[in-house]
């Protein structure tokens, strides 16, 4: 019987001196993995976007400055090395929290817009909208490519994020299950979990690449957190989709080299993006209820046609485009009721990129239209880039 006894206090013994031993260890690895979020937190704080609206001051000129329920978030992706880089999938995401609704529009790369014939003999494509831009000015093809989606969708965007080659390659090198190289309206979701928290917490090291490599104008956190919600979007929002590579919004073409090609057809996209606009629109422009015309003073061919889009698509009824009795100078805004037309005012404001005479009242030729715009020789400078 001592015997017994003595090996029960021996092992009791033994195990008093494993538990200090084991508290050092879990305190060790708490200690360890508090040290690495800190550090994880200090790298993701550190690492940067770009904004080149800032750099170049062309904010105003690209960028939707009015305040509405309704937000727009222009996202674009690039992949590809040097002058092989091209635009391979572009989304906007258009949420209005008031209404809890969200619209996501979405185009590859491979389609074709019209309307550039005059600078580049042809339609071009959307994958070199950033090429273009930088072929017209260096240095300046991602304004170019915001300002070209501007014209593209007819309507400017609060927001812009886009993912340049370089941002891309960091993804692909640093995550396995990365966005794919096949162009796919999947390619948000899969680029959202590759930019996920919960993804980079284990390669935290790797986020330095991302450094100065994403270009918009929001902060690298804010822009994380817009591409997930336009990728998996509010549970509480209904949320709808819009697809610009389906067939119904696309028409045939030919380059000048005889090569077939894929054009968006606009008079289509328009028609199915007022339709689902009309959810994500702001109330203040529902219950104004304006109605706009828009008369070409200028010498530009077809300007109150396009001007006359970006106010429509922007929220606005346009009811009337023409030309003006004559030509002016400066461009003339006619506010009949101010106070009444007060968002739908500021709409106009917003895509008119001059400064323009303000008039309260009507023009003296006949009219019907509660704000109507006279567009002057002045817009010649929206068409220069």
């Amino acid at each position: 019987m001592p015997r017994i006894v003595r090996k029960k206090q021996y092992r009791s013994e033994k195990s008093k001196k494993k538990i200090p031993f084991l508290k050092i260890l879990l305190g060790v690895g708490i200690a360890s993995f508090i040290f690495y979020t800190i550090y994880f937190l200090i790298v993701v704080l550190s690492v940067k976007t770009v904004d080149v609206t800032v750099e170049n001051d062309s904010k105003n000129y690209l960028l939707a400055n009015r305040m509405a329920d309704l937000e727009k978030t222009l996202i674009i992706f690039e992949e590809g090395d040097g002058d092989r880089r091209k635009v391979t999938d572009v989304y906007v995401y258009l949420v209005n929290p008031m209404k809890k609704q969200e619209l996501l529009l979405y185009i590859p790369g491979y389609v074709y817009f019209a309307g550039l014939e005059d600078r580049f003999g042809n339609e071009i494509a959307v994958s070199t909208f950033r090429y273009a831009g930088d072929f017209l000015q260096k240095g300046r093809g991602i304004e170019y490519a915001v300002w070209q989606f501007n014209q593209l969708f007819g309507f400017k965007s609060n927001n812009y994020i886009f993912i340049s080659a370089q941002a891309s390659d960091a993804f692909k090198n640093c995550f396995e299950d990365t966005t794919e190289k096949s162009v796919s309206i999947e390619k948000l979701n899969e680029f959202n979990r590759a930019f996920s928290y919960g993804k980079s917490f284990f390669n935290s090291h790797y986020l330095n690449s991302l450094d100065k490599s994403i270009y918009s104008n929001l902060s690298f956190q804010n822009s994380r957190l817009k591409i997930e919600q336009a990728s998996s979007g509010s549970s509480k929002y209904k949320r709808s989709v819009v697809n610009y590579s389906d067939e119904k919004y696309l028409k045939e073409g030919k380059l000048i080299t005889g090569e077939g090609i894929k054009i968006l057809n606009t008079l289509e996209s328009d028609k199915e993006y007022k339709r689902m606009l009309q959810f994500v629109l702001d109330r203040s422009l529902e219950m104004e209820r304006v109605r706009v015309e828009v008369y070409n003073g200028s010498n530009i061919a077809g300007a109150a046609g396009g001007i006359g889009r970006k106010i429509a698509n922007s929220g606005c009824d346009v009811v009337r485009y023409g030309n003006a009795p004559e030509s002016i100078e400066r461009t003339k805004v006619y506010v009949s009721d101010m106070e009444r037309f007060k968002s739908s005012y500021d709409v106009v404001d917003d895509s008119l990129e001059i400064d323009f005479e303000l008039v309260n009242g009507r023009p003296e030729f006949m009219t019907t239209g509660d704000i109507v715009i006279i567009l002057g020789k002045d817009i010649e400078s929206m068409y220069s880039f």
